[in-house]
């Protein structure tokens, strides 16, 4: 085998190889082996004709085609290796002569990254807050999840259980179109319901148990459907119960009665303290490392291979599109994403897609450099200890989980989690160098508590 190698901006490796007969020859042999025995030859059992019978009646060409892939993926990854070349993805190949095999692999190389002056980068971290109205709406929140829906002799009201059965018929349609049939349906009004026509809500406001009511609604001309734009709809409705939250007064019985219970309502009210301030916490860690991580990839300077991009940019495409089809979609950004790209060709879909990639792509890089220079890892140990902690929370199940973590890959990724913990810490001590550390306190009125992982549904407050 003869190569050669030279580099070409943005870290990419152009290696041309060139092959002789020997080089080829063991691989020609395999392929005869593999494909005599498919071969249906006059005078031969499968398996049987001899190689020359099979290159005479096929050709040296149709061996040769039947192990090019392999000879190219072999003779790629031992020019590379003989190169000594940091290789960054997977590379791509141009065959320039087919027999001896002549081509060219454009090899993408690992990114290279310059961290710039990141010691100079300073962020704030956010101070949190945590009022009394918020603990308050916890409480009206629990009140209502807790409340059990009891009859009443009354007519409705918004937020009532209600059990109906509803007409809705457009009017002055030459072909009368129901927007909606139901019989016997339970159904709760909201405020500012919009389905199947803005109004029907408000109309069933008032109406009383065991009473045929008509009522009409116009349809406002913006509305979001165009066949009902405009339109009025007249509406046939018969109430057949109506059912309502009694709201428990928010006592220390009302706390008794909350997850594993709490002793007081001041016990439920400090763990909820604890709840929001941990949580409040958390998001103004998380908003200050992803300020940091903008500042770092801003003044970095970042070369990545096209090739790297470009592979990143279809896997990320393909992803998205099979959660959609799956109904895996796991948040409204992604949602909104796929929606976005209905309608557009492939090509617009990879380009729409192409700066969120480079993105993740390139804060991965820094992190990845940054934890490279300050040389942080991950000992055994530590991901020991990090798989406990994660396992403490599966109760029964913790065993099987324990089990999935002896996967090598699944290491692996607990390992580049605590390496990341790592990065973002030393980062944080230099954003924060001469900034005043925001203290974690409440508002007027309210209680700093230290934080906690425990919800309202939990373990038992024992008390001050």
């Amino acid at each position: 085998m003869k190569f050669s190698t030279e580099n070409r901006e943005p870290r990419e490796a152009i290696v041309s190889v060139e092959l002789d007969n020997e080089d080829i020859e063991p691989y020609l042999t395999q392929a005869y082996k593999q494909s005599v025995r498919r071969l249906s030859i006059p005078g031969f059992r499968k398996g049987k004709a001899p190689r020359q019978i099979v290159e005479k009646l096929y050709g040296r060409g149709y061996l040769l085609n039947e192990a090019m892939d392999t000879i190219i993926q072999e003779f790629t990854n031992k020019a590379i290796e003989d190169a000594n070349i940091d290789l960054g993805g997977v590379p791509s190949v141009s065959l320039e002569q087919f027999d001896p095999p002549k081509f060219v692999a454009t090899v993408p190389l690992q990114p290279e990254v310059d961290l710039g002056n990141f010691a100079s980068i300073r962020v704030p971290l956010d101070e949190v807050k945590v009022e009394d109205v918020q603990v308050d709406t916890v409480i009206e929140q629990l009140r209502n999840e807790l409340a059990v829906w009891e009859p009443v002799e009354d007519s409705v009201r918004m937020d009532d259980l209600v059990n109906l059965t509803i007409v809705g018929i457009v009017e002055d349609s030459s072909d009368p179109k129901e927007v909606v049939r139901s019989e016997a349906t339970d159904y709760i009004p909201r405020p500012g319901t919009t389905f199947p026509v803005p109004g029907l809500d408000e109309g069933l406001v008032g109406l009383s148990v065991d009473q045929d009511s008509q009522f009409t609604v116009q349809v406002p001309e913006d509305f979001e459907n165009a066949e009902l734009s405009g339109k009025t709809v007249n509406f046939d409705v018969k109430i057949h119960s109506i059912k309502r939250k009694e709201l428990a007064e928010p006592n220390d019985e009302f706390a008794k009665g909350v997850g594993e219970g709490f002793d007081t309502i001041k016990d439920l009210r400090s763990r909820i303290l604890e709840d929001l301030i941990a949580r409040e916490e958390q998001a103004a860690k998380n908003k200050h490392q992803d300020e940091i991580l903008t500042k770092l990839v801003d003044g970095s300077t970042i070369k990545i291979s096209p090739q790297i991009i470009e592979h990143e940019v279809e896997h990320y495409v393909h992803e998205r599109q099979d959660n959609a089809k799956s109904g895996r979609i796991s948040n409204m950004e992604e949602y909104q994403e796929f929606l976005s790209w209905q309608g557009m060709s492939d090509e617009e879909v990879h380009e729409d897609a192409r700066p969120k990639v480079e993105n993740r792509l390139k804060r991965a890089h820094v992190l990845r450099a940054l934890a490279t220079q300050q040389k942080f890892e991950a000992p055994d140990v530590e991901i020991d200890e990090e798989i406990e902690a994660l396992c403490a929370n599966y109760g029964d199940s913790a065993d099987d989980m324990r089990s999935l973590f002896a996967d090598p890959e699944r290491r692996d990724s607990i390992a580049r989690l605590i390496i990341n913990r790592k990065t973002f810490d030393y980062l944080s001590d230099i954003a924060l160098t001469k900034t005043k550390k925001a203290s974690t306190k409440s508002a007027t009125k309210s209680k700093s508590v230290p934080s906690s992982k425990k919800s309202p549904r939990g373990k038992k407050n024992t008390g001050d």
